[in-house]
């Protein structure tokens, strides 16, 4: 009888499909990534043409043709890809802060509760 029933089995697979993600969410999260992986790019290529002009940051002719990339590479590319990897992690984090601004953690019945600070102690 006990854990082995019927009962307690339907039970044990409701609460695994509620723990499953959707795959929705799967694509969602491909999706991002490869938005935010195009913005990047679209941001270095209008960053670099406006540093270009303004002279914003000062970017010498290594960074922009470095001597150990093969020849074939285009000049800028790897100050391209830096870039748009920066503003990648950058628009991730922000928009990681903003979810979690939105839907803040909330605590589950199996959750301990926060350490409560205390101050110093006094002898």
């Amino acid at each position: 009888m006990g854990r082995d029933s019927w009962r307690f089995r339907q039970m044990d697979e409701a609460r695994e499909k509620k723990k499953q993600l959707n795959p929705m969410w799967r694509g969602l999260g491909c999706f991002l990534i490869i938005m935010l992986g195009l913005g990047g790019y679209l941001f270095s290529d209008w960053f670099l043409r406006n540093n270009a002009v303004n002279n914003w940051i000062f970017l010498p002719i290594e960074v922009y043709r470095p001597s150990f990339l093969p020849p074939w590479v285009p000049p800028g590319a790897l100050v391209s890809a830096v870039v748009a990897m920066l503003f990648m992690i950058l628009t991730y984090g922000l928009v990681s802060l903003v979810y979690a601004v939105v839907f803040p953690h909330q605590m589950g019945e199996t959750d301990a509760p926060p350490l409560r600070r205390t101050g110093p102690s006094r002898r």
